[in-house]
């Protein structure tokens, strides 16, 4: 996790993702996205969704309208897709999994700090064209302080919209384009030992 900029990145989400409102007109319209790498959002590299990368997108969400737990499993394959592409556009494809932090690192490694803004964009994304329909995008969370035995993590959330309960979408422990952890925010929250 970038030591300088911890929260720097998903506080510019609006503008990495050129969202005017809540709604698109045409969903299926090509947007570039600004995809964080080099730990702390050092690099801000484009990645561009065509028509049909969108229309692939949504093909696999709508594979999880049954239900919020098919929802999230569908959340985590696109999560997965999006990584393959962005992976390939920015030159992070391999991105290992993490469970330390490392002082010097390539641009080509993505920290907690990236992966947290990476996801939440790909969440207000889809969200915003109406393609989830069990649970919303969340802000991002946090845990740890050192001073309580933890490093300071970051990651995305969804929001199930049938009550509320908080989901976190977790790529940072996997390796790029592997299934990020899902897991409910209050047990991601007790987690994390000294290891992130």
């Amino acid at each position: 996790m970038s030591r300088k900029r911890a929260f720097a990145g998903w506080m510019a989400l609006p503008l990495l993702l050129g969202l005017a409102g809540p709604a698109f007109a045409d969903a299926f319209q090509p947007v570039t996205i600004r995809y964080c790498h080099g730990y702390g959002c050092k690099m801000r590299s484009p990645v561009t969704f065509s028509r049909a990368d969108l229309a692939n997108l949504k093909r696999i969400l709508d594979s999880g309208k049954g239900s919020p737990v098919a929802e999230r499993a569908a959340i985590s394959r696109a999560d997965q897709w999006y990584e393959r592409k962005a992976g390939a556009a920015t030159g992070t494809s391999n991105d290992g999994a993490k469970d330390t932090y490392e002082l010097f690192t390539p641009l080509s490694e993505i920290d907690c700090v990236d992966e947290t803004v990476n996801t939440t964009t790909l969440l207000e994304l889809v969200d915003s064209r109406g393609w989830l329909r069990h649970h919303k995008a969340g802000r991002p969370a946090n845990r740890g302080f050192l001073i309580d035995g933890r490093y300071p993590h970051n990651t995305a959330t969804i929001v199930e919209k049938a009550g509320g309960k908080r989901w976190v979408v977790d790529s940072w422990v996997r390796a790029n384009a592997e299934p990020p952890d899902i897991k409910p925010l209050d047990v991601w929250k007790r987690e994390g030992g000294r290891r992130g």
